[in-house]
C-alpha cells in the first residue's frame, strides 16, 4: 500500500488522479520528483497496473538515473520492470527493438565533428582561423544542424552561426547529411525524426507500442520540442494517459529547440486537467516573493500563486520587529561601479562562507564563470565546477595581450609576432618575419626594402614598426597593470577589437569587453609576467584535473575538499539547490543576454534569471555594475520589481 499521508493536498490529488491526461504545474521546490515516484507506486500498488506498462521519461541520463534511484528507495521490487529513460533512449529502443536500426550506428560528438570539419574547410574560409577557432565553428554548425532537425526553423538555426557564416548553412547542412548517410550513422536528432516517421508509417508497430506503454509520465515537460511532443501524442493516442509534469516558468532551453508552448498545446488538444503544486519547500519566503515578482512580468505563461511552506513562514516571522516591519531581507541587491570591485566583494564573501553550508555562484555564460574560477584558484579558495571549463586565458584576447607582453620582455616566439603583428593593422606582411623573429630584425627588413624604391605600403609598415618598438620599450619598463592599460589604449588594441567586431558583423562587444577588463585586472595582481604565467599554468593544470575521469572515491574526496562552493552556469544549475547563492553581473546585455529586443527572447531570459534566483534556500545576493562616467553600465531590467531589496 502507498502512504498518502506524507503528501499535501495538491500532491495527493495528482498521485491519485485516475485515467486520462493531466498537466501537473510544479513550481520550484514543490516536490515534483517525490510526487512522480508516489504516482508510479500508486499506479502499481493501488490501481494494479503492470509495471512494464509504465513509461517514465526525463530529459537527461542523470535525471533518469536519479528518478529510478528515488523509486527504488520506496519500491525496490518493482523498479527493474518500470521503463525509465530519456526521450532519446526510449526512441532508440523503439527503433532498435523494431529492427529499424542496429546497435553501434549512433554517431558520437567526435564522429560528427570528423564528418563536418572537411566540409567546413572546403566551403568556408578556414585559412584565417586557428585550429581552435575552426573546432569552435564546427560546434556552432553542429548545434545549428541539430536545432534545424528538431524544429525545421531555418532562420533561427542560422542565428547560431557567426554573421559571415550564415550564407553557407544550407550548403553545409546538405553536405553533412550526405556524408552522414554514406557512413550509415544516425545522430540524436535523426533518431527523433526516424521514430516519428516509423510510427506514422507502420500501423502494426504503432499499435504494438501504444499497448506496450499504457501510462506515460513525463518530467520537465516544459523542455519538450515539437518533434518529441508529436511522438508522445502518437504513443498516447489509444489510452491518453499522459501525466505531464513541468513549469513553463523554468523553460530555459529554447536554444535547443524546446518549446514551452507545447504545454498549452497539450492542454488544448487533450483537454488535460491542471493541478498546481504551489508550496515551495526549498526557499525562504523573501526568495519566493522576490522570484515571483520577477517572473510575474512575463505575459505568456500559466499564472501560478506560489507560497513558502509553513516552516519557512515561521522562520521569516523571526525577523520581524515589534513594529511589524522586517529588519533584514534574505534577498539583497548590491551595486558596484566596476567589475574589479564586484570581484573583490564576491571573493571576500566566499572566504567568509559558513562551513557546512552550500554556496553557489551562478553565471549567465561559461566564460564569465571562468574568470571567477581563475581568481578563486589564485586566492587558494577551493571550489567545484560541474561543467567543462573554457579556460579564459585561452580566449584570443588574453592570448593577444600575452603575446604583446612576451614581445616586450624579449621572450616571444615567432608565433607571438605573427599573432599580433596586425592587431591593430600595421601593414606588416608575414614574409617580413624570417628565420629570426624580433622587432630589430623586422625593422631591418623594412629598412632594406625602403632603401630601394619603396611603395606606400612598405613605408607605412616601416613607420608602424618604429612606433611598435617604442611602445614595447614602454611596456617593458612598467608594471603589468599600467602596461595592460597602455596596450589597450595607446597601442590601439581596443580600437582593433571594434574594427574586428564590425568586420564580423558582431554588434554586442560586452563579452569581449569583460574579458579585456578581467585580463587587465588579473594581470595587475602580479609582480611580473613570469609570476602571472605561472598562475595561469596552475589554473590550467587544475582545469585538466577536473576534466579527468575520477573514481567514486576521488569524487567524494573532491566534494569534501571544495568546502561547499560551486560555480555553475544557470543552465547547469537547473534542478539543484544551495543554501547561499550569488548572481554576479545582473546587468543589461547579460540578463537579458545579448542585444535582442524580441519579446520571446526577453521572456526566456527572464525565465533563466528566475531559475537562478530559485536555486537559493536561505540567502540570495544579486550583484550588478553601475559603471563609471566614461563607461556607464545599466542594471538589469529584471531588478526593477525588486527595489525594496537594494543595499
Amino acid at each position: 500500500m502507498s502512504d498518502l499521508t506524507c503528501l499535501n493536498a495538491p500532491q495527493q490529488e495528482a498521485v491519485t488522479f485516475g485515467e486520462g491526461p493531466l498537466l501537473l504545474l510544479a513550481g520550484p521546490g514543490s516536490g515534483k520528483t517525490f510526487t512522480i515516484t508516489q504516482r508510479i507506486l500508486y499506479l502499481i500498488r493501488e490501481r494494479r497496473i503492470t509495471p512494464e506498462k509504465l513509461l517514465v521519461i526525463t530529459f537527461t541520463r542523470e535525471a533518469a538515473l536519479s528518478m529510478r534511484q528515488r523509486f527504488a528507495q520506496i519500491s525496490p521490487q518493482e523498479v527493474h520492470t518500470v521503463n525509465f529513460g530519456t526521450f532519446h533512449s526510449v526512441f532508440y529502443q523503439i527503433l532498435l527493438q523494431s529492427g529499424r536500426i542496429s546497435s553501434g550506428n549512433i554517431l558520437n560528438d567526435r564522429q560528427k565533428r570528423d564528418l563536418i570539419l572537411p566540409i567546413l574547410k572546403k566551403i568556408t574560409d578556414c585559412k584565417k582561423r586557428s585550429a581552435a577557432e575552426v573546432t569552435e565553428l564546427a560546434g556552432n554548425y553542429l548545434a545549428a544542424i541539430g536545432y534545424y532537425k528538431n524544429t525545421g526553423d531555418i532562420e533561427n538555426s542560422r542565428k547560431k552561426l557567426p554573421e559571415e557564416e550564415k550564407q553557407h548553412f544550407s550548403r553545409i547542412y546538405e553536405a553533412y547529411e550526405e556524408a552522414r548517410k554514406n557512413t550509415g550513422g544516425l545522430d540524436f536528432e535523426d533518431m527523433l525524426k526516424e521514430c516519428e516517421e516509423f510510427l506514422q508509417r507502420d500501423p502494426v508497430q504503432r499499435t504494438y507500442w501504444q499497448n506496450r506503454f499504457e501510462y506515460i509520465l513525463i518530467d520537465e515537460f516544459q523542455d519538450i520540442n515539437y518533434r518529441q511532443y508529436s511522438i508522445v501524442k502518437i504513443l498516447a493516442e489509444k489510452h491518453r494517459n499522459i501525466f505531464a509534469v513541468g513549469d513553463d516558468d523554468q523553460a530555459i532551453y529554447g536554444f535547443r529547440g524546446a518549446r514551452p508552448a507545447c504545454m498549452r498545446q497539450f492542454v488544448e488538444e487533450f483537454g488535460a486537467k491542471q493541478i498546481l503544486l504551489r508550496t515551495n519547500y526549498r526557499s525562504h519566503p523573501d526568495i519566493v516573493e522576490a522570484s515571483l515578482a520577477v517572473i510575474d512580468e512575463n505575459k505568456d505563461r500559466f499564472h501560478k500563486d506560489l507560497e513558502p511552506c509553513e516552516a519557512h513562514r515561521r522562520q521569516a516571522g523571526d525577523h520581524k520587529t515589534d513594529a511589524g516591519y522586517r529588519k533584514e531581507y534574505r534577498v539583497k541587491i548590491r551595486e558596484f561601479s566596476e567589475a574589479s570591485e564586484q570581484m573583490r566583494y564576491l571573493v571576500q564573501s566566499l572566504k567568509n562562507r559558513i562551513n557546512g553550508e552550500t554556496c553557489a555562484v551562478l553565471f549567465r555564460t561559461n566564460l564569465a564563470m571562468q574568470g571567477v574560477a581563475a581568481r578563486l584558484t589564485g586566492e587558494g579558495i577551493p571550489f567545484s565546477m560541474k561543467e567543462k571549463g573554457r579556460n579564459i586565458y585561452d580566449h584570443f584576447i588574453a592570448q593577444d595581450l600575452l603575446s604583446y607582453l612576451r614581445i616586450a620582455q624579449g621572450c616571444a616566439t615567432r608565433a607571438d609576432y605573427l599573432r599580433v603583428s596586425n592587431r591593430p593593422y600595421r601593414n606588416i606582411s608575414r614574409e617580413a618575419f624570417g628565420a629570426e623573429a624580433s622587432l630589430p630584425a623586422l625593422k631591418k627588413y623594412y629598412e632594406d626594402l625602403t632603401a630601394g624604391s619603396p611603395d606606400a605600403g612598405q613605408q607605412k609598415a616601416q613607420k608602424a614598426v618604429g612606433v611598435w618598438i617604442r611602445q614595447m620599450e614602454f611596456v617593458k619598463n612598467t608594471e603589468l597593470k599600467l602596461a595592460m592599460a597602455f596596450l589597450r589604449k595607446a597601442c590601439g588594441y581596443e580600437r582593433y577589437l571594434r574594427v574586428r567586431a564590425a568586420q564580423e558583423g558582431k554588434t554586442d562587444l560586452t563579452e569581449w569587453q569583460e574579458v579585456l577588463d578581467f585580463i587587465t585586472e588579473d594581470a595587475g595582481r602580479y609582480r611580473s609576467l613570469e609570476e602571472w604565467q605561472e598562475a595561469q599554468e596552475l589554473y590550467r593544470e587544475q582545469l585538466q584535473c577536473r576534466e579527468t575521469v575520477r573514481s567514486g572515491m576521488q569524487k567524494k574526496r573532491e566534494k569534501q575538499e571544495n568546502s561547499g562552493i560551486t560555480l555553475l552556469t544557470v543552465h547547469a544549475a537547473k534542478g539543484l539547490e544551495f543554501d547561499h547563492v550569488w548572481i554576479p553581473d545582473c546587468n543589461e546585455k547579460n540578463f537579458p543576454h545579448g542585444s535582442s529586443r524580441e519579446p520571446e527572447h526577453c521572456e526566456e531570459e527572464r525565465r533563466i534569471f528566475y531559475v537562478a534566483m530559485t536555486r537559493a534556500k536561505k540567502d540570495l545576493e544579486l550583484l550588478c555594475l553601475t559603471g563609471t562616467r566614461e563607461r556607464p553600465r545599466f542594471p538589469s531590467r529584471f531588478l526593477i520589481p525588486l527595489n525594496r531589496y537594494h543595499r
